[in-house]
């Protein structure tokens, strides 16, 4: 269940781009390789490698986005507007929404590049979400990536689950660091967002960052459904019965414990790796590979003892050899 970009879901977004400035949107799906890409944040064409920091919004963009407090179970839209049109660029970013909505999505990209130049977080956000989408600009998923991490530098939640999908799976640029993947989720999920609650159960789910916690994951799973987030209401419940694994991350994951048949062996990860926390894939892989050893000694066993119980009774019964006893 690793998290990924959905093309639907961006479509649907860029849809009402610009309708609903203060509704930050959703990303998820795999993405064509790069294309040129004009408009990239000045300082490089790729995405930064440094660390992206972990701060909350604050100031006027706390009050565009709804942000209620830290810790607050949801964000609040009505009555915002007043405030998104107090920040920088603001000017430039609404006149990219009415050419956006004109059907002119290039000077549309072309307007909120400015705008985002200026700081405005909202406009950095959309930006990424339109080379995501390749919509008015050249498809790149590494310069998407470098407006979320600016705006995700500002505190904008969205932007903070992005860039909590690129550290996880080490994609654009960016290294595998889940501690800092957790920490950006973290920082959403308490600003209100429900994207960034999922992505912080799921953290909790398979100890990604954090210590392993079923209860910890539906707590936060729950608060993600509360909000209005289907994906969370579905993990809750599956969770929620003590007889259901945790699951896999990926295909990948699922690989390492299939059996030489490609049967998938349901033993293997059937136990949580309660109060484990994993820093990386790799430790994930190495944690399910011994998983997978241990099972196999166990069923090793269990047919050793099967096979000496047969050959015991079948002695007693009375061969004419040993050797007809296997």
């Amino acid at each position: 269940m690793l998290m990924k970009r959905s093309i639907l879901t961006l479509a649907l977004v860029l849809s009402v781009l610009f309708l609903a400035s203060c509704d930050s949107p959703s990303r998820g799906g795999t993405v064509a390789a790069d294309a040129s890409a004009p408009g990239e944040p000045a300082g490089g064409a790729a995405a930064s490698p440094a660390d992206t920091p972990v701060v909350r919004a604050s100031g006027v963009l706390q009050k565009c986005l709804g942000i209620v407090a830290w810790g607050a179970p949801k964000m609040i839209k009505p009555g915002t507007g007043e405030y998104c049109d107090q920040l920088p660029g603001a000017d430039l970013y609404n006149q990219a929404g009415k050419l956006f909505q004109s059907g002119d999505h290039a000077g549309a990209a072309k307007l909120a590049i400015q705008s985002a130049e200026k700081g405005n977080a909202l406009a950095q956000l959309r930006l990424g979400l339109m080379y995501d989408q390749g919509d008015g600009v050249p498809r790149s998923a590494t310069t998407a990536t470098s407006w979320y991490q600016r705006a995700a530098a500002q505190g904008e939640p969205e932007s903070q689950v992005q860039m909590g999908i690129a550290y996880e799976a080490g994609l654009y640029g960016f290294s595998e660091n889940w501690d800092l993947a957790a920490k950006l989720n973290e920082a959403s999920a308490m600003q209100g967002w429900h994207k960034g609650q999922f992505g912080y159960g799921r953290d909790f789910q398979f100890g990604m960052g954090v210590p392993q916690n079923r209860q910890q994951a539906i707590a936060w799973y729950q608060k993600a459904a509360a909000n209005g987030n289907p994906n969370g209401q579905y993990w809750a419940q599956w969770l929620s019965n003590p007889t259901n694994n945790i699951g896999f991350r990926t295909d990948e994951e699922r690989a390492i414990v299939m059996d030489v048949a490609g049967r998938l062996q349901f033993a293997v990860g059937a136990g949580d790796p309660t109060g484990v926390t994993f820093h990386n894939s790799a430790q994930r892989a190495l944690w399910l590979g011994g998983e997978r050893q241990r099972v196999n000694a166990e069923e090793d066993e269990v047919f050793r003892k099967m096979r000496a119980a047969d050959h015991a009774a079948c002695m007693r019964a009375g061969p004419a050899s040993a050797a007809d006893c296997p």
